[in-house]
């Protein structure tokens, strides 16, 4: 996976956002939203590089509390080759201090932690040339808003796989958009509320699986475009489901063993379907093929063990487990989220431990009101 640092220079083109934050999974949300008005770059206050280049725009997103940071921050800052980009400060508890620390470092705007969306897009809006009937127009988005554009999102990638249509790449990017939006913003906790209540139980299972992703990712302090790739990983791993025969998909009890077999090519059907698209990447389509295999060999479809297992395909299968044992059906009522972590902690040799172990900060924050 990616890591949160780097060495050397980052080149930012003039027609980019730079978000500087010192938690890039807490600025996940915001970056997502950015993207949708012009290119956006996140980097890490701590990153061991610098920046070159002109940008648009500058938003910071970092605790002016603490001289340290404003230190690395002036730093990152004294590249820049322009004074005519604004730089946007985000607070983190409103004091004087840190309003004063912020117009020490060349704020342009200083915002309040609760600032909304549209007042970001607004004072943006000059220097990316944004239509002002389009600044703020992603304001009125509530994580549910994003959650629902989420779900629509994935209805159009199954129903294109269902049909044998192109799985199109941009669905599969604005869901996974709208997901690190709604998890962040929201709160995995809400997300699971939400989606407890959908009918279908395969689209109830795939974003109970990707929302997890997403926390998970956020839990590890991936850089974006790792955090990404798991939650794309997780959104597309039962695509393959769009072909199983609705009496076995839906069926309120056990399979047969006949059904079973069928049950167990879906893995296999939707690698067939996105590899012979061209345009997914080889680590996506070993999620989709390989979600279900074991470190011990039990899994399936081929029986992999140890190091043959990539790692992208460990987190996702940790999702996967999790979100089944937790799921909502008419028939049946979520397991609690502590003794569907206990089932995963009792899994290691099949599981890797030490991702069931970071897991953890995931499965505590799962636990819905009714369970607490």
């Amino acid at each position: 996976m990616e890591g949160n640092h780097s060495c050397g220079a980052i080149i930012v083109s003039a027609d980019q956002i730079l978000l500087i934050s010192d938690r890039p999974d807490r600025s996940l949300g915001l970056a997502c939203r950015l993207e949708r008005l012009c290119a956006c770059r996140t980097i890490g206050l701590h990153e061991q590089t610098d920046v070159a280049e002109t940008v648009t725009a500058v938003i910071t997103d970092v605790d002016f509390r603490r001289s340290v940071e404003i230190d690395h921050l002036r730093r990152l800052l004294s590249n820049l080759r322009t004074s005519a980009a604004p730089i946007i400060a985000i607070l983190r508890d409103n004091s004087h201090l840190e309003t004063v620390q912020a117009a020490a470092v060349g704020a342009t705007k200083i915002f309040p932690a609760n600032v909304s969306f549209s007042d970001i897009s607004a004072a943006l809006a000059p220097a990316i040339q944004l239509p002002a009937a389009e600044a703020g127009s992603d304001e009125s988005a509530t994580p549910a808003q994003n959650l629902e554009q989420a779900r629509r999102k994935f209805g159009n990638i199954f129903r294109a796989a269902e049909r044998d249509e192109i799985v199109d790449r941009a669905e599969v990017d604005n869901a996974t958009g709208f997901v690190m939006a709604a998890v962040t913003d929201g709160g995995i906790r809400q997300w699971l509320e939400i989606v407890w209540t959908y009918d279908d139980a395969t689209y109830q299972h795939c974003m109970l699986v990707t929302g997890l992703a997403a926390e998970f990712a956020a839990g590890l302090r991936f850089a974006a475009g790792d955090s990404q790739r798991l939650i794309k990983g997780a959104l597309l791993h039962d695509v393959g489901k769009a072909k199983i025969p609705l009496n076995i998909l839906n069926k309120p009890g056990k399979l047969t063993s006949e059904e079973l077999t069928v049950m167990r090519t879906h893995p296999e059907i939707g690698y067939d379907l996105l590899r012979s698209q061209g345009d997914y990447e080889p680590d996506l389509l070993e999620v989709v093929l390989r979600h279900h295999e074991m470190l011990d060999g039990s899994g399936y479809p081929g029986g992999l063990v140890g190091s043959q297992i990539k790692d992208l395909v460990r987190l996702v299968t940790i999702c996967d487990i999790f979100g089944a044992l937790i799921e909502r059906r008419s028939y049946k009522a979520p397991m609690e989220p502590a003794g569907a972590f206990k089932i995963l902690q009792d899994m290691e040799g099949k599981l890797e431990g030490a991702l069931i172990r970071a897991f953890t900060p995931v499965a505590e924050r799962s636990a819905a009101p009714h369970f607490a």
